[in-house]
């Protein structure tokens, strides 16, 4: 017996073994179902109308790891197909945020509503974003029709956090046609963004030259567009033509070319061009995905398996833990963490 019980179901399906497994939490049979079941459920369908409350706490519910991911995945993933995701990276100083804010107001006027997941370097002492949604985009703060919010690494490398593919899924669940992911923007191991988004745009500037040619095979991977920002500056002609010749070396490869754009986020110069060709490369057939679903599947697994013996670990070391001695000792500055390391890996953690 398998049933969802319709927008608001608990996604029970029976298992063997006589227990019931539901997408959030497992219980035996005859046993009443908690209120956390009942209030989840209340949420998800507050976030199929829309409710951005609704959208803000499954959000932080889910980087919490107090609701079940894949299962609310399984129910929300189709949703997923009527929303575009545009991801932005790009080095620090490239101007992504203020680019971020004119794209809000270029597809605000065109009536779309606009979700931004911002990935920011975490807190080491809290795990929360730093930089935070407050400091960003004033302008829009007050628009009903436009969702920003911060998304802290927590030591997640690659650019994005380990639920940006989920909270991406919740702002298309809500209702949000565009979904922006702008990336921490350290380079080239920041380009995991192209398995998740329908179109990454790398944006640099005149002063990134040296980088480019550190980084251009990862940057010939990654990018859908490139765009030079701040483009008045000096060097900026040269930039342009390099990574033209860049694209042109694609081409040569058997890839679809790489439009490069010479802008001002600050002062729009070249910005109309370049959602033009946004536009046309997102519309309806024209978009790729980057990432295999096989391949976005085995990264997901790896992912929840990576996390699962963090988490273990960190147990056994706790006070209580079966080698709480050894977490005992590394605190107080003694002891070889690499013994510690071993002695985790030969019980099974």
């Amino acid at each position: 017996m398998a049933t969802q019980g319709g927008r608001g179901g608990a996604f029970v399906s029976a298992v063997g073994g006589g227990s019931i497994t539901t997408g959030f939490y497992q219980r035996e049979p005859g046993e009443v179902e908690p209120r956390a079941v009942s209030a989840l459920s209340s949420l998800v369908d507050r976030l199929l109308a829309g409710d951005v409350r609704a959208l803000s706490r499954l959000i932080t519910r889910i980087e919490d790891r107090d609701t079940d991911a894949l299962a609310l995945m399984e129910r929300l993933w189709a949703r997923r197909s009527d929303t575009r995701i545009v991801g932005i990276t790009g080095p620090p100083g490239a101007g992504k945020s203020t680019f971020v804010d004119r794209a809000i107001g270029r597809w605000r006027a065109a009536g779309d509503r606009v979700a931004v997941l911002a990935v920011d370097p975490s807190s080491p002492f809290t795990g929360g974003a730093i930089l935070g949604d407050r400091v960003r985009m004033q302008a829009h703060a007050a628009d009903p029709g436009v969702f920003i919010r911060s998304l802290g690494t927590r030591g997640h490398h690659g650019g994005l956090t380990r639920t940006t593919l989920e909270a991406a899924v919740l702002c298309a669940a809500a209702g949000y046609p565009r979904v922006l992911i702008e990336t921490v923007g350290v380079g080239q191991t920041e380009l995991e963004v192209v398995g998740l988004a329908d179109l990454v745009l790398v944006l640099l500037v005149p002063e990134a030259g040296d980088v480019v040619q550190t980084l251009k095979a990862g940057l010939l991977e990654g990018a859908d567009i490139f765009a030079v920002n701040k483009a008045d500056r000096p060097g900026a002609d040269v930039l342009v033509r390099e990574l033209r010749f860049l694209g042109q070396e694609r081409v040569a490869d058997g890839e679809p070319d790489v439009p490069v754009f010479s802008v001002s986020a600050l002062t729009r110069d070249g910005l109309p061009e370049l959602f033009d060709a946004i536009e046309a490369r997102t519309s309806a057939g024209s978009s790729r995905r980057r990432l295999p679903p096989r391949a976005l599947a085995a990264r997901i697994v790896s992912q929840e398996r990576a996390e699962d013996v963090h988490r273990r670990a960190l147990q056994a070391l706790a006070e209580g833990g079966s080698h709480a001695d050894l977490g005992r000792t590394l605190d107080r500055g003694e002891g070889n963490p690499y013994a510690a390391v071993r002695a985790l890996l030969d019980a099974g953690i």
